[in-house]
């Protein structure tokens, strides 16, 4: 404890040098919190960032018709009774065991329909959505101009449909006979989505005389996303007991959104090691000049009886507990620096979430940067002799 006291008291004493040290294991810590927390975030959070890639899986009726399936590659002409949701997220269940697991359904309902848009009737897809859970389950869903719908009689424009037949926000458009009010501009999302007219699905559903009836279901599960066999087992479950129905996985296998996270962290875990490696080295160049600079001092302790033993602890001490402090720092420095990069650049909506094992892992990376640094010159300096420390210049 009196050794700790006295690197404390050496580390206030050489304050300029000192604070120059623990910049430099500030960064790498710092550095090193910021991805481990970013990558943390997104992962518990992981249907956010997955969302912009498609849903975990699709549920369509069987045997789709190619000649029922319109330009854009909506089926609009086929339906799924809406009773089979229910039994579809109960398989979903079964097959993820978590209770705990959100599974997020969101239904559509489609239709070709003659829109009067302005003067003109024009062929239009007419999708019936239930907007609280497509947000809930696509964060990345956002409108260039206006609100999301507050009434039944308002109705969200994909932004090619919207510039095309040039309506703007707060025009008019009927379906089969019924108005609805332009409440907003949907982006542009370089799908079939930009072609759209959206209007409250229970709406659409009473239109066009098909309430109880669906045009496709898709699930967004977190369990299912990162785990490929999981997600084939529940596939090949859902076709296998409920009839006229095929469940498919987007884009091949939806795990890729898993997947690329993990390779993305590997990538950047690398980039930290690479640059922890880099400030050890800068770090022992510092250290090695300082301790250069205080061979005199370990003359003195030599001359007063101070043991080879007694030296490595007492500067292992300083240097250690400057690492320690780094740790200390740099960690709350990398979460400030993970909502900076969540707030103004990723904008997952994660928010920041402290991790107790990424502290402890910071604090190490502190102690163990100024330990690799600082033991090799130390070890060094503990072995000269006393005659060699009080020259006018000393040599290493």
């Amino acid at each position: 404890m009196e050794l700790i006291v006295l690197a404390i008291k050496d580390i206030f004493r050489r304050k300029g040098k000192s604070l120059y040290l623990l910049v430099a294991i500030v960064i790498p810590v710092a550095i090193l919190s910021t991805i481990l927390l970013t990558f943390d975030n997104a992962d518990s959070s992981l249907s956010n960032l997955a969302s912009k890639f498609g849903f975990t899986l699709i549920v369509q009726p069987k045997n789709v018709r190619v000649d029922r399936i319109n330009q854009i590659g909506v089926n609009t002409e086929e339906y799924i009774p809406e009773g089979v949701v229910r039994e579809i997220e109960k398989r979903v269940r079964e097959i993820i065991l978590n209770p705990k697991d959100r599974i997020i359904t969101v239904v559509r309902f489609y239709k070709d329909e003659k829109v009067l848009a302005g003067k003109y009737e024009v062929s239009s897809v007419v999708a019936g959505v239930d907007f609280k859970s497509e947000l809930e389950a696509k964060p990345s869903w956002t409108l260039t101009d206006g609100r999301w719908p507050t009434s039944d009689r308002e109705a969200v424009l994909g932004g090619t449909y919207a510039s095309s037949r040039k309506i703007s926000l707060n025009d008019t458009v009927t379906i089969n006979g019924s108005e609805f009010k332009v409440a907003g501009i949907l982006q542009n999302y370089n799908s079939s989505e930009d072609y759209m007219v959206f209007a409250p699905f229970a709406e659409v559903q009473k239109l066009f005389d098909k309430t109880g009836f669906v045009s496709v279901i898709n699930i967004q599960n977190v369990s299912l996303d990162k785990d490929k066999k999981l997600l084939q087992a529940a596939v090949e479950d859902i076709n296998r007991n409920i009839p006229n129905i095929t469940a498919l996985s987007p884009q091949q296998f939806s795990t890729m959104k898993y997947t690329l996270l993990k390779k993305t962290l590997k990538f950047l875990l690398a980039i930290v090691v690479a640059t922890v490696a880099v400030s050890i080295f800068s770090i022992f160049n510092i250290m090695t000049s300082v301790l250069y600079s205080r061979v005199k001092e370990i003359g003195l302790l030599k001359s007063v009886g101070a043991s080879r033993s007694q030296l490595l602890t007492i500067f292992l001490s300083e240097y250690l507990t400057i690492g320690l402090i780094g740790g200390m720092i740099g960690y709350p420095l990398g979460l400030f620096m993970t909502y900076l990069l969540d707030s103004f650049l990723l904008k997952l909506g994660t928010g920041v979430r402290v991790n107790l094992l990424y502290v402890l892992v910071a604090l190490l990376v502190g102690v163990f940067c100024s330990f690799a640094a600082s033991s090799y010159p130390i070890y060094r300096l503990s072995r000269i002799k006393i005659t060699e420390s009080f020259r006018t210049q000393w040599e290493g």
